[in-house]
């Protein structure tokens, strides 16, 4: 379960809507030659030699009337922020192709290093137990390439702290676009400047944990927006105009909705605490909260944020299953409650009423030589009332879906929906349990091992 929302860009911080700063002096060889057997001199003019990436991407210089806009640009961050840059920011500049052909080139390579062997299959069979999808591992694939190339008009990466931004060729200054995405980077280029994000990155990663993660990206997408949107401001109606002509043209594909789920935390609910927080504190109160490592519930309801509602430690079992071993656990945020709700029902608004009552949440993962799959979770709510409501709401997740008949009969608590896979939903007024199984009768044979809720092996 843990990587469902990990290769959304984890590492990026992108305006949704390497080399250093220092320029790379490009320099032409001398190619005149000169014919031995004729009277006539042939001179060669040679194309500019081109910069590269490691990819194989090319590198566009900034002209000296572009720095004077990144510059003034910083200046402006700076002034509106009420922070300093520590060191000048790294940036690389694409074409729009480039750009794209990067974001792909170094998703691959990301991906070959982030998942061992097995578990990027895992992690796509988890999304078609939950009904996410029917997607093959492969297809999955292929879709994340595609939306890689098209999901940023800019980015900062955590790990290299490089902003890159795709512009027009053979142009002496940025157009208003370009310039509106290039404040949203290097205003995320200046917060991980203050706080460090490339340290925290790899602390997730080594981790292998990425809890912190959302509800702190959320706020850094926020004051970006908030920065980026004051800049545009200051455009007239004409600029404005021209602006939306420079948008560049997209690639024409549709995606699943479920996949958009964590940039609605982070660029809708995550731009409304931002708000609120500079409607009570100013761009100060923006500032100190980016050192804040706030849970997905306490962006999806400003409340909880600033009464600083912790989740509750809820401790899950081992289940002793024939054949299978453990391979996975976690803990669960209300963003992995609505990514589950949401991605069925497509409907966003009971899912994170459902989410924002959770108390706390933990699960494992088991598998068998096979690579069959049992899911085993464990969620307590706010209180009762709470607990209830998220009860509900998987209730009606699995009764909403015709690939699930729910099974009348057995000794056990709480309901069994059988199909190719076989969930078991229970209340017992302290938490809400679930196990997901790929074989049914193997289900059935667990549940019959429990003769009350909770189960006797108490996970």
């Amino acid at each position: 379960m843990r990587k469902f929302k990990i290769y959304l860009l984890t590492f990026l911080l992108i305006a949704y809507c390497g080399t250093t700063e220092e320029s790379v002096e490009e320099v032409a060889e001398d190619t005149t030659t000169t014919t031995t057997t004729t009277t006539t001199t042939t001179t060669t003019i040679p194309e500019e030699e081109k910069v590269l990436n490691e990819y194989g991407q090319e590198l566009l210089e900034m002209s000296p009337e572009m720095k004077e806009q990144f510059e003034a640009l910083i200046s402006f961050i700076e002034k509106r922020t009420g922070l300093k840059f520590t060191e000048y920011p790294k940036y690389e500049l694409y074409t729009l192709e480039g750009y794209r052909d990067y974001n792909v080139d170094s998703y691959l390579d990301d991906f070959e290093e982030d998942y061992e062997e097995g578990e990027w299959e895992r992690a796509v069979l988890s999304e078609n137990m939950w009904g996410l999808n029917t997607f093959t591992p492969d297809e999955l694939k292929d879709l994340y390439v595609t939306f890689q190339r098209c999901a940023s008009s800019g980015s900062y990466n955590l790990d290299d702290k490089i902003l890159r931004v795709p512009i027009k060729k053979n142009q002496k200054k940025f157009n208003l676009f370009e310039q509106s995405v290039l404040v949203h980077e290097l205003t995320h280029t200046l917060q991980g400047q203050v706080i460090d994000l490339s340290s925290w990155y790899h602390e997730m990663k080594d981790a292998d944990d990425f809890s912190d993660y959302y509800g702190r990206r959320s706020l850094m997408e926020g004051q970006a927006d908030l920065i980026q949107a004051r800049w545009e401001s200051g455009l007239d109606s004409y600029d404005r105009q021209t602006m939306q002509s420079q948008y560049p043209a997209g690639c024409g594909i549709a995606l699943p909705d479920y996949i958009y789920i964590p940039f609605d935390l982070y660029y809708g609910y995550g731009a409304q605490v931002t708000k609120e927080l500079y409607n009570n504190g100013g761009m100060e109160a923006i500032n100190d909260a980016l050192y804040l490592l706030p849970t997905g519930e306490q962006i999806y309801e400003p409340s909880k944020f600033f009464s600083s509602e912790p989740y509750q430690e809820v401790v899950i079992n081992d289940l002793e299953i024939e054949g299978y071993s453990l391979i996975d656990e976690g803990t669960l945020d209300a963003l992995d409650l609505v990514y589950l709700l949401q991605g069925q029902s497509g409907q966003q608004l009971p899912a994170v009423q459902a989410a924002v009552g959770l108390g706390g949440g933990a699960w494992k993962d088991y598998v068998d030589s096979r690579g069959a799959l049992i899911m085993s979770l464990k969620i307590s709510g706010d209180d009762v009332t709470e607990l209830n409501e998220i009860h509900e709401a998987f209730i009606d997740w699995a009764e909403s879906q015709e690939r699930f008949q729910e099974y009348i009969g057995g000794d056990w608590t709480g309901r069994l929906f059988i199909g190719e896979t076989s969930v078991w939903i229970d209340n017992d007024g302290d938490y809400v349990r679930m196990i997901l199984a790929l074989d049914n009768n193997l289900l059935k044979d667990l549940l019959s091992d429990c003769s009350s809720s909770p189960c006797k092996q108490d996970f």
